[in-house]
């Protein structure tokens, strides 16, 4: 049994920083979220959500948001939301993200908005193939050079998730027959950025299936996946695409779903 429900007092928002620590393997501080931050945040807006385990009530997830604007509309920003690895792949994830999506509606908030790895298939399959966000935003390197397990080595662009408060979310999780692919690949080399045909009505970016794997080849091939990732993106959205959904049909070459708006 889980219980998610707002975050109180010191003592839980130093579990929030201990919990940062083992989510994403973080060894500088500077990376964590400090307690005065996230309890003045509290106080004008934000939203500090904790997953709490059952009997033993002990802090197994959190999220952590504010208020943001984007399009000159506010949105409820996710700074993070982490699950102790000891529980991740469990729905402890979903429960805290809906449960934010929730209480943005309550607040009047049309969208909740956050950053995520491009890179990252399972966060990609979470955000937009199990919630239903969206993404058009691209922005390299982000957050600048970070040393910790999930950033080392490489620049930390991001995604912007967007994901609408109205209606029921529904994600794409199966390619369209006509989609146009943009990356060609040769095992766990991406080699080139296809040309986006003028009446391509789908596209599909192709990443690799752990990150993980890839960065064990060496930096360079890491690299080289940014960079196509990044050049794709960057054009689709250009051209007027937006990432609807993301498909595993294929476990080793999963791939993002872009559909014209």
């Amino acid at each position: 049994m889980v219980e998610v429900r707002d975050v109180s007092g010191a003592g839980e928002l130093r579990a929030c920083q201990e919990l940062q620590r083992k989510a994403w393997g973080i060894t500088e501080d500077g990376y964590v979220v400090p307690v005065a931050t996230m309890a003045a945040a509290q106080k004008v807006g934000g939203l500090i959500l904790g997953a709490f385990d059952e009997p033993d009530r002990g802090l197994i997830g959190f999220a952590f948001a504010f208020l943001g604007k984007l399009d000159n509309r506010l949105v409820l920003w996710s700074q993070l939301t982490g699950v102790h690895p000891a529980h991740q792949s469990t729905g402890v994830g979903r429960q805290l993200k809906l449960e934010q999506r929730r209480r943005a509606k309550e607040m009047g908030l049309e969208a909740v908005a956050w950053a995520f790895d491009p890179l990252q298939a399972s966060n990609a399959a979470f955000n937009l193939g199990v919630l239903g966000a969206s993404a058009h935003r691209y922005e390299p390197d982000m957050y600048g050079s970070r040393t910790d397990a999930l950033n080392v080595g490489l620049a930390t662009d991001r995604l912007i998730a967007e994901w609408e408060t109205s209606g029921e979310p529904h994600g794409h999780t199966s390619r369209w027959p006509d989609a146009v692919e943009l990356i060609a690949s040769d095992a766990s080399l991406a080699i080139d950025v296809n040309t986006i045909p003028s009446d391509a009505s789908h596209l599909t970016v192709e990443i690799p299936a752990r990150i993980s794997d890839v960065k064990g080849l060496g930096p360079s091939a890491s690299a080289d996946w940014q960079r196509s990732v990044r050049d794709a993106f960057q054009r689709a959205f250009a051209a007027g695409y937006i990432a609807v959904g993301f498909s595993r049909e294929n476990p080793a070459r999963p791939r993002y779903l872009l559909e014209r708006r």
